[in-house]
């Protein structure tokens, strides 16, 4: 069994405002959503969790549609997080929504039934899913462009 270790730094810049880094390379200027006390026009650091999350659905579609032979022109995946704030001492995720757009190199009845096979794939081993379980809601939808 492998297990991997990936990282991230987020450096204080100005303000309530940090630097993100990956691997040394600096990749955003977020700041915490203006509910927060952020500042507006920067992305926040629940907008970067959203955006990686859709970005390992992608990959995670995109590797069961390669071992299925899928032939994908496009693959888009939106992630939409859901939270609560109940004080300081309480903020949690309350739903995660997936939303993969997915378009084929050519699209045909036998093509639309394995990428709904890939979809059923994605959805029973979702790391997100076996991480958190059922706690956090975490809905899916596929659409065939």
């Amino acid at each position: 069994m492998s297990e991997f270790v990936f990282e991230g730094r987020a450096t204080l810049f100005s303000g309530v405002k940090s630097k993100v880094f990956i691997d040394d390379k600096e990749i955003a200027t977020i700041s915490p959503p203006v509910e927060f006390g952020g500042e507006k026009g920067y992305p926040t650091p629940e907008n970067l969790f959203a955006a990686s999350l859709a970005s390992c659905m992608n990959t995670l579609f995109l590797l069961i549609a390669s071992n299925s032979k899928l032939g994908i022109q496009s693959l888009e995946t939106i992630a939409k997080i859901n939270m609560r704030v109940e004080g300081l001492e309480k903020i949690i995720f309350t739903k995660i929504d997936f939303t993969i757009n997915v378009k084929f190199l050519k699209d045909t009845k036998w093509e639309r039934e394995k990428a709904y096979s890939c979809f059923e794939i994605v959805q029973r081993i979702c790391p997100i899913r076996q991480s958190w379980g059922e706690s956090v809601p975490i809905s899916f939808h596929l659409n065939i462009l």
